[in-house]
């Protein structure tokens, strides 16, 4: 059997190398001589201008003198003598004792069953409370307290638990 080979199809846009020519030039003696007059051109205003010289000033001695400090003012006040000496009188006041217990008020319900709720949630506080009945209405009750900061103080605690609405007054 015979064997037929084929040619590969060329590439388009593809030349081929025998065809392409390269030129070859020569030295580029322009532009060396050009590089070479620019480099004496800036030499030349480097190298051969005049600089402006500095001239040093001589140094002058200084010659230190010594200040003469004037003499110390006299103080025109005699305060600070006086404040050693003196004496102050504070008045401090006698404390009054209130003439009758405060009490807590948190809450005032038509219905007993919340007034013992809240009388519940009291207690898992720490502190005894009572429901007490005025007319229609249960009113939960903490007291009798002799200071009020102590009232207040159980106020605060019972706010940091949620418990808000609670009043203080005095004991009825």
């Amino acid at each position: 059997m015979a064997r037929v080979t084929r040619r590969k199809p060329a590439k388009r846009g593809a030349k081929k190398n025998s065809s392409r020519k390269q030129s070859k030039q020569g030295f580029p003696y322009i532009a060396c001589f050009i590089a070479i007059l620019l480099i004496a051109f800036i030499s030349y205003f480097v190298f051969a201008v005049e600089k402006p010289t500095v001239k040093m000033m001589p140094k002058k001695s200084v010659v230190k003198t010594e200040e003469i400090l004037p003499v110390m003012p006299q103080p025109k006040w005699d305060y600070v003598d006086i404040l050693k000496t003196k004496e102050i009188k504070v008045d401090i006041p006698v404390e009054t004792k209130p003439t009758k217990p405060y009490q807590m008020q948190c809450g005032s319900f038509r219905q007993k069953n919340d007034a013992e709720s809240l009388k519940a949630k009291i207690a898992f506080q720490g502190l005894t409370s009572m429901v007490k009945k005025t007319g229609n209405w249960y009113r939960v009750i903490l007291g009798p307290y002799e200071r009020k900061r102590l009232a207040e103080k159980h106020r605060h605690k019972l706010q940091r638990a949620k418990i808000n609405g609670c009043q203080v007054w005095f004991w009825r």
